[in-house]
């Protein structure tokens, strides 16, 4: 960038030279100029090489800077002979010209290829720090040069436009977060269109005042000189509004947050009815409106739902407004006698709020209409999402089998992965904060206890005493986190896992378990392995607290692509004629409802003093990363 920079400088700095005909600075003029674009073009090489960003060979800067030095040692040859030809005194020119559309076409295919990648933000400030910079130079100064032979802007001016390549490429190397060009080059891009017809105008005007007869060139740069005036006040302006306009528009910022306070007040809404009296309040404190009237009217039907009693005319209007045409959700209808706005429309009915007009009979204003358009909006989403979760209710109680009790499969796998992601996070409280304060009380005491020589026997024995029981109670806590979230049962695996669960079911229980893994290999899924641990930890709590059984027998195989879970014991059984309901049972109904969210089945045999014998089983599943 600095090479560029300076043969940039040094160029121009030979112009004056030049001018003159002095033969040095001729040669230097042409020389530095054709090489300043291909100094430019192996600089992004190298920057873009840092960021591990290739799109082009290094031989092209190589092969560019080849033609550059032939056609400057040329150039030379012909200066110092004095015996310089026509024709190839357009060379230099157009070379240049050739080399910056090289360049351009570069930076733009780069930006073509990354523009969806991560580092697509550095071609796009790249690619609009180019533009500016040789766009004033290449199409108002070389360009017309080369076609007419004049110039719309002087070789100074267009200089000064190279300003905008440091400033891009210091700008992405110091910043750390870049500012959204897309939203910035869309805001230039409608400034530039929207001042192209004032420009016109202006510039005709202009024409049309100066009597002399100008050039044609003089009239262009008026037109340019206009436009970038108006372009740079549009910039500005909206700088300006958006910095200024919460005080300059009031008005407009209290329905901002008139909508934010409605959209805080829909949360605890249940019904629709309820939501559109919290529309109807919010609008009557923002808009000063007299009586206002909600109502539903059939679409087939001469119907209404009204709320409240609304006057016989104001439907007869109503009426002939929504017969004449046809309205969409946050459609505004304003007739003599008040406004109304549509708030809900199906293929049954239309929902509407009407307003008998504004209290001081003004008509609605454009940020007013905005604003009933976007809260009429909000209302609807939030009426569609009630009535959306009334259906989803409603289909749940039909799918579910009153027979089985069992809701569908999508529906017991989602409300026990949720149930498992609450254990989890139960777990981690309880180990973090009521386990670490348990243990550093355990310790205090400990150390209490050992350093204090002068206690009395009564109070150090009563000290003991406490410190055991508080170590229970650190044991009893850590036993709970186990049992809400299994450690180590991913790194243990399911047979491993299942026998440390006896091993503790075995130390507090009066029944012993005979457990068979018969080899079982089975690659399964995390849910699947939590699933079965879950299923045998409920099955062990229930023995232990209903069935007085001696003897547990679980057996876990595989069978033709099945996993077959036997649970058996000599307790005193039970009667399993009766009918379970999944929320109001957690025992058995949960079993089966974990074992249903997985595709399997479950069979139950037992009876009063003939003990209890399951048989579960389901498909193997392909063992992947869940996190549950």
């Amino acid at each position: 960038m600095i090479l560029f920079f300076l043969a940039i400088a040094t160029g121009y700095m030979s112009n004056s030279g030049a001018i003159r005909d002095d033969l040095y600075s001729l040669f230097l003029n042409t020389s530095l100029f054709l090489t300043a674009p291909v100094i430019l073009i192996h600089f992004l090489y190298n920057y873009f090489r840092e960021l591990d960003i290739y799109w082009f060979s290094k031989k092209i800067p190589y092969f560019l800077y080849g033609f550059a030095i032939t056609v400057s040692v040329l150039e030379s040859y012909f200066l110092s002979t004095q015996n310089y030809p026509a024709f190839f005194d357009p060379v230099p020119p157009w070379l240049l010209l050739g080399l910056y559309i090289v360049l351009f076409f570069i930076i733009y295919r780069g930006l073509y290829i990354f523009k969806k990648a991560p580092q697509g933000a550095i071609f796009k400030y790249v690619s609009v720090g180019m533009t500016v910079a040789f766009f004033p130079y290449i199409w108002l100064y070389l360009i017309p040069a080369l076609v007419i032979g004049e110039k719309i802007i002087t070789l100074e001016v267009g200089a000064v436009f190279l300003i905008a390549l440091p400033i891009t490429f210091m700008y992405l190397v110091t910043r750390e977060r870049l500012i959204d060009i897309d939203f910035v080059m869309s805001r230039v891009r409608y400034s530039v269109f929207l001042s192209i017809a004032p420009s016109i105008f202006l510039t005709v005007v202009f024409a049309w005042f100066v009597s002399s007869q100008l050039p044609m060139i003089t009239y262009v740069q008026v037109y340019l000189l206009v436009h970038l005036f108006l372009i740079a006040f549009l910039s500005i302006k909206e700088v300006l509004d958006s910095r200024l306009q919460r005080f300059l528009f009031s008005a407009r910022y209290s329905y901002q947050e008139s909508m934010h306070r409605m959209s805080k007040d829909m949360k605890d809404q249940s019904n629709a009815v309820d939501l559109m009296k919290v529309m109807r309040s919010e609008i009557n404190n923002v808009l000063s409106v007299r009586d206002m009237y909600i109502f539903s009217k059939h679409n087939k039907r001469n119907l209404y739902c009204v709320y409240d009693q609304v006057p016989d005319d104001i439907l007869m209007e109503i009426e002939e407004q929504l017969t004449d045409h046809s309205y969409d959700i946050g459609s505004i209808i304003e007739t003599d006698k008040g406004f109304g706005v549509i708030v809900g429309f199906s293929l049954q009915k239309l929902t509407m709020l009407w307003c008998e007009g504004k209290k001081d009979y003004t008509k609605l204003n454009r940020d007013e209409k905005t604003y009933l358009q976007t809260i009429s909006h909000n209302a609807n989403i939030a009426i569609e999402n009630m009535n959306l979760i009334e259906d989803l209710v409603k289909e749940l109680r039909r799918l579910k089998n009153n027979q089985t009790q069992k809701y569908p499969t999508w529906l017991s796998r989602l409300l026990f992965t949720i149930a498992e992601n609450q254990r989890k996070q139960l777990s981690i409280d309880l180990h973090d904060t009521v386990l670490q304060e348990q243990l550093y009380l355990y310790r205090r005491m400990d150390d209490l206890i050992g350093q204090r020589n002068d206690l009395p026997p009564t109070l150090h024995a009563e000290l003991v005493m406490y410190k055991e029981s508080l170590l229970d109670s650190i044991h009893l806590i850590r036993e709970t986190c186990n049992e809400l979230r299994p450690a180590f049962i991913e790194e243990l695996g399911l047979v491993q896992s299942l026998k440390n669960l006896i091993h503790q079911y075995q130390l507090r229980s009066n029944f012993t378990v005979y457990f068979s893994d018969e080899r079982f290999e089975a690659e399964m899924d995390q849910e699947h392995i939590l699933a079965i641990f879950r299923i045998v930890q409920e099955l062990l709590t229930n023995a232990m607290k209903h069935s007085d059984a001696k003897i547990v027998k679980l057996s876990l195989s595989e069978d033709d692509d099945q996993v077959v879970l036997l649970y058996s014991d000599n307790g005193k059984g039970m009667d399993f004629s009766f009918q379970r309901d999944l929320f109001s049972h957690i025992g058995l109904s949960g079993i089966e409802q974990r074992v249903n969210g997985l595709n399997g089945s479950m069979k139950i045999e037992t009876a009063p003093g003939e003990g209890f014998k399951a048989i579960i089983s389901f498909p193997i599943a392909v063992k992947k990363e869940v996190q549950v």
